[in-house]
Order: structure tokens, then C-alpha cells, then sequence
């Protein structure tokens, strides 16, 4: 169990808070623990895309006048994803940003079998088909090989639009280079907001008084991939996704957008929950087990009928992902060494959800763990993931490096190879320097729970949810906020699906609680807080509970 920590901010941040919102001290402490200043209220509560800024240094224009050339001239443009959310949402957004300008586009994705980003053969295909302006979307800021290639030997210019932690070297070769974290490491922005910024260079460089309004109602993609993605919600991401949501649940959704929230069964208005656990899994899942096109065509249909096919497509290859998925975690737990401190279990599944799979097992055991399979040149590959442990991942197979073929990511989470003859050292290696992060820190694997505020039960109101919603979207870098009361008694329960309850509580509140243990009355409860979409009234999800 957990302990609970409140997080207390400063007295007088709190105060100036409470005094430019107008709000009681509960909400203004909210505010205060997210970095909010009584400056930079305004933007919190209100974001606006006159906040964005403006993609007009070097890079920027170089790319968008490069682009500007091939749309004049009318080169042949191909743009170049990745197979997951944020990297399809990226090229469908580039796609139809520049067709407003150019018919001569050419898309391409790359597939598991032939593996991530920009490679050779995806390289010599659209030189085949005629591509001179090679775009990139959420990759190549490593690609430094196959962008000299493009550029030196088959004569295509390649810009480079990532968001990935650049190498020390970047890719020389390329025309430009834009990649926020080359100027920022930690600037937030994932893949598609960078496409979108390049998409807005555009518009500008071309001098197109409608364009602004056109990137606007690509937001909905924008804000897509930037929740599944897990990118930060702060800053700029924070305006994208939260105008993005606006455009999804307005009168004019696109139609892909508009059959896979309908196959999905998804209640509006949508929330970032829903694009989290229910839209971004659907378009996820085809680009884990087979191919990711159908996902890309989906966004960019304009044909009701096209677009109901492929979300049924879409959410069958879902629920064969979540099945696979099932069986796959429960052989690794059966196999896990209960002495490791990393947990390093193997998988004959070679596709897209080893690291779903690893983030399960990591989740069960509470330890980290890598979920591996084995190569036919005695390498093992596979990802990893920390799960709500304090692990640093990145720390952690840094030192195990000498047995790595190929490693990267970031303290959450990595994809791995490790070299032929080195599975054992390298087990007993990552083990150990696991176990020196847990010498330094005895609460690694059990992190405390951070509170925000006690509240009384009759704080549990409709008031709370109004200031409350004004907080959203949640995600990472603004989690729901955790409260915490004392007293609850149950009244009622019934089971939601396996290992989820609905609790009645006395005065009315209902609460999910995950688990099979029902607790006692009385108990205290640290929960977080959100609408039920059915009654309109407050609905709890207890985290931890104790007597």
C-alpha cells in the first residue's frame, strides 16, 4: 500500500491565486501544484491558439519554403509516418494540410515487418515513385544513413519533422531539421503537433488568408495523437488538445473520426479518456498486428460508407489485440522469477504489443519489466516499461548497454535488442542497477501517492465538477487531481466487469474501485473526480482505500 503524501504549494501563490480566479482555496491549490501563476491563469483556464508560437525561426522557414518550391514547381512530395496514433495522425495531417495546395502527394507508413522509421527500403520506394520532397513525420531525426542516401544519392531533399530526443549528431544531409527538443529538450510537443506547426510555416510562407482556418480543423488529429501518444498536456499541447476536443465534439466531425467513435461506442461529449482508452487503441491496434494503411485511410475518407468499414475493421483488429494481449501477459506472470528486480520474461509474439505486454506484467508484479523475444541470429528484442514505479528505465539499461545491439527511449519506457550470448549478463546487470536506484530510494517500487486536498463529503458536489472540468484535459503533465476523505460508507455495490465494482455510498455518491475487495465501512478513500456521462452528478474512482 501506498503512502499518501499532500503536496502543499506556496501560501501566498495560493492566495494571489484565489484572488485573480475567484475561486475557494481548494481549486486555487489545484492550480498552484501544476506551476500555475496569477499571470498565466488566463491561458490555463482559457487556452487560445493566439498563444501558439509562431514557427518562424531558421528551420522553420527554410522548410516551409522548400515546400512552397515543390508545391509551385509541381514536384512529386512523399510524406513519410510512423505506424502508431501519433505518427498516422501526423501524415494525415501533412496529407491534407498540403493537398489544399498540391495533387502530387504520395503517403507512406512503414510496416512491423520491415521495422521503424526512416529505413532504406521505404527510402528507395518513394524514389521509385517519383518523390524530390521527402517529409517526414514523428521520425528520422535519427535516420542519419538512410537521409544521406536519399539526399546524396538519389537527389530527393528530405525535411525531418520529429520530436523524439535528438542524437548528438543530427542528420546533415537533411534540408531542415525540426525537432523542438533539439532547441528544448523538454518542449512537449509530440509528432503531429510538429507536422501541424510545419503545416502552419506553410500557410504562412504562401501568404493563404483561409489557411489558419483550414489547420484549425485539423486539430482534431492534432489533439488525437497527442493524447495517445502520452505527450505532456502543458503549454502549447494543452491549447492543441484542448481545441481539438472542441472540434470532435462539435456539429462537423469527420467521417472516419465520426464511424470509429460510433463503432467504439463512445458517449459524447468526448474527453481525453476517451481518446486515451477507446479511439487511440482502435487506431493503434492495426498498426501492432498487421498493416497500419486502413488507419491512415480512415482519417482521410471523406466516404461515410469507407469510413464505417474501416472502423469495424479497426475495432475487430482491436479486440484480437486485447485477446492476444490477455494470453500473452498471463504465460509471462505464470514464467516470472519472483527474485528479479526487473522483470525479464520472453513472448512468441513478435508484432506490435510486446510493449502492452510488458506494461501489463510490469503493472501485476510491480516491478519494471522487459518482455522479449528470440531472434533468429540468438538476439532477443522486445520493450520495456517502468510502470507506476519510479524506475529510470533510461538509467537502468545505460548501464546494461555493453549487451545491447540497439536500445532507446526514455525513463518509462524502451524498446530493446540485446546482442547473441548476452541474455544473462545483461539480466544480471539491469537486476543490479534496478537494485542501486532502490539503495538510494527504499519507496522505488512503491512511490507515494500525492495528494491534493482532504475534503469534507459535502464537497461532493456538482460545484466541484464546474471549476474541476475547467482543468481538463488531463493527462500526463496534469493528472486528474487526487483528493482525499474519510468516513465512506458503502450502501451498495455491483460488479461493472471483472475486477471493476460500482459503489453506492451513503448520501447518493457512487465510486468505481478496481479490485475484488470491497471495503468495510468505514473507510477513507484518496480518489479523483469526474462526471457520470448517464446522471450529470459526481462519480469518485477510489485509487487506494484504508480503514
Amino acid at each position: 500500500m501506498a503512502d499518501w503524501r499532500f503536496v502543499e504549494p506556496d501560501g501566498e501563490l495560493v492566495s494571489g491565486l484565489m484572488r485573480a480566479a475567484g475561486v475557494d482555496r481548494i481549486c486555487a491549490v489545484v492550480l498552484a501544484n501544476r506551476g500555475v501563476l496569477p499571470e498565466t491563469l488566463e491561458d490555463f483556464l482559457s487556452p487560445s491558439l493566439k498563444n501558439i508560437s509562431p514557427p518562424d525561426g531558421g528551420p522553420w522557414r527554410v522548410a516551409a519554403r522548400r515546400v512552397a518550391t515543390a508545391v509551385r514547381s509541381g514536384e512529386r512530395i512523399g510524406i513519410f509516418g510512423d505506424y502508431d496514433a501519433d505518427g498516422v495522425t501526423s501524415a494525415a495531417v501533412l496529407s491534407l494540410a498540403l493537398s489544399r495546395y498540391t495533387e502530387n502527394l504520395v503517403v507512406k507508413l512503414p510496416n512491423r515487418q520491415t521495422g521503424y522509421g526512416l529505413l532504406e527500403p521505404y527510402v528507395r520506394d518513394m524514389f521509385a515513385e517519383g518523390v524530390r520532397l521527402l517529409i517526414t513525420a514523428d521520425c528520422g531525426i535519427s535516420n542519419h544513413r538512410e537521409i544521406e542516401l536519399a539526399a546524396g544519392n538519389l537527389g530527393m531533399d528530405v525535411i525531418v519533422t520529429d520530436h523524439h530526443l535528438p542524437p548528438a549528431e543530427l542528420p546533415e544531409a537533411a534540408v531542415a531539421v525540426l525537432d523542438p527538443k533539439i532547441w528544448d529538450e523538454d518542449d512537449p510537443l509530440a509528432g503531429v503537433g510538429v507536422a501541424w506547426k510545419l503545416a502552419l510555416a506553410l500557410v504562412r510562407e504562401l501568404g493563404d488568408p483561409e489557411g489558419r482556418r483550414v489547420l484549425g480543423r485539423l486539430l482534431d488529429l492534432v489533439a488525437i495523437g497527442t493524447v495517445v501518444d502520452i505527450a505532456p498536456l502543458v503549454g502549447e499541447n494543452r491549447t492543441l488538445a484542448w481545441t481539438g476536443l472542441k472540434y470532435l465534439n462539435g456539429g462537423n466531425v469527420r467521417p472516419g473520426l465520426e464511424a470509429l467513435i460510433r463503432a467504439a461506442g463512445v458517449r459524447r461529449p468526448l474527453d481525453e479518456e476517451d481518446l486515451g482508452w477507446r479511439i487511440g487503441p482502435r487506431l493503434n491496434a492495426i498498426g501492432r498486428i498487421r498493416n497500419p494503411y486502413p488507419a491512415l485511410d480512415l482519417l482521410l475518407t471523406g466516404e461515410r460508407q469507407r469510413a464505417a468499414e474501416i472502423s469495424q475493421l479497426l475495432n475487430r483488429l482491436n479486440a484480437e489485440r486485447q485477446q492476444r494481449t490477455r494470453l500473452a501477459v498471463e504465460r509471462c506472470l505464470r514464467e516470472a522469477d519472483p527474485e528479479q528486480d526487473f522483470k525479464v520474461v520472453f513472448t512468441d509474439e513478435i508484432g506490435g504489443i510486446a510493449g502492452l505486454i510488458a506494461g501489463k506484467v510490469a503493472q501485476a508484479t510491480g516491478r519494471p519489466a522487459a518482455v522479449l523475444h528470440r531472434r533468429s541470429d540468438g538476439s532477443y528484442g522486445g520493450s520495456a516499461r517502468a510502470g507506476e514505479t519510479d524506475v529510470d528505465l533510461y538509467r537502468a539499461l545505460s548501464l546494461s548497454r555493453e549487451f545491447l545491439k540497439e536500445w532507446g527511449g526514455h525513463r518509462k519506457a524502451a524498446g530493446i535488442s540485446v546482442s547473441p550470448g548476452k541474455l544473462e549478463a545483461f539480466i544480471e546487470r539491469v537486476n543490479a542497477a534496478v537494485r542501486e536506484q532502490l539503495a538510494e530510494n527504499p519507496r522505488l517500487f512503491t512511490p507515494a501517492l500525492e495528494i491534493e486536498a482532504e475534503l469534507s463529503a459535502e464537497r461532493l458536489t456538482n460545484g466541484l465538477l464546474d471549476w474541476h472540468e475547467r482543468l481538463a484535459p488531463f493527462g500526463s503533465g496534469n493528472y486528474r487531481p487526487v483528493f482525499v476523505s474519510g468516513g465512506f460508507c458503502v450502501a451498495g455495490s455491483r460488479q461493472l466487469w471483472e475486477g471493476m465494482n460500482l459503489l453506492k455510498l451513503d448520501g447518493g455518491v457512487s465510486a468505481k474501485l478496481a479490485g475484488e475487495e470491497i471495503p468495510e465501512s468505514p473507510f477513507d478513500a484518496a480518489y479523483t473526480v469526474s462526471r457520470n456521462p448517464y446522471t450529470g452528478g459526481v462519480e469518485l474512482e477510489i485509487v487506494d482505500w484504508r480503514r
